[in-house]
């Protein structure tokens, strides 16, 4: 090889160390700022600091079961989600307060006969959530959410399902828009 040929292969390889450190670098600049960006969620996730009671909601409507389904699906959640601690009683930093106000099953479509073909079931909670020995709320929501079912099916899993929208949004409002 000549000397032009050594040089030209001594800077090839300078260039292409200098590429490898240019890639590794722009490498470690984006893993940093993913791994940023995923700690800033995380914190933005985790920050509600405390446990958690959750009282068991107060029915003012017509449905009797409708109070004890969501309480047990907001447990449920609240358990499997397991950014938040959840303790019995009252124990909990914070106490969540619910109050089912409305309840409604309308009629939503008809058969050509003129019969009812399916119900919309509409449920309103009103949600509040109050730090222990404190009197003022931290916040108030009002969450309504609603299901459409066959007239056929049983009214008991419309129940279900409406407690399932209003769990996850709650879920949504306390935990991500914290």
């Amino acid at each position: 090889m000549s000397e032009n040929g050594y040089r030209l292969s001594a800077v090839s390889c300078q260039l292409s160390s200098t590429l490898d450190f240019g890639h590794w670098t722009i490498l470690f600049r984006i893993i940093f700022l993913l791994s940023f960006f995923s700690c800033a969620y995380s914190f933005r996730s985790g920050s509600f600091d405390g446990t958690l009671s959750i009282a068991s909601l107060e029915n003012k409507t017509q449905n009797a079961d409708i109070g004890r389904i969501l309480t047990e699906n907001l447990i449920d959640a609240f358990i499997s989600d397991g950014r938040v601690k959840i303790k019995t009683n009252s124990d909990g930093d914070y106490l969540l307060v619910g109050l089912v106000d409305r309840y409604e099953r309308i009629s939503e479509s008809y058969t050509s006969e003129g019969e009812v073909e399916e119900y919309r079931l509409s449920v309103n909670v009103k949600f509040s959530l109050k730090k222990k020995d404190e009197e003022k709320d931290e916040w108030e929501k009002n969450i309504s959410e609603s299901f459409i079912y066959p007239s056929t099916s049983d009214e008991l899993e419309a129940v279900d399902s409406v407690a399932v929208k209003i769990r996850d949004s709650l879920l949504r409002l306390m935990l991500e828009d914290w």
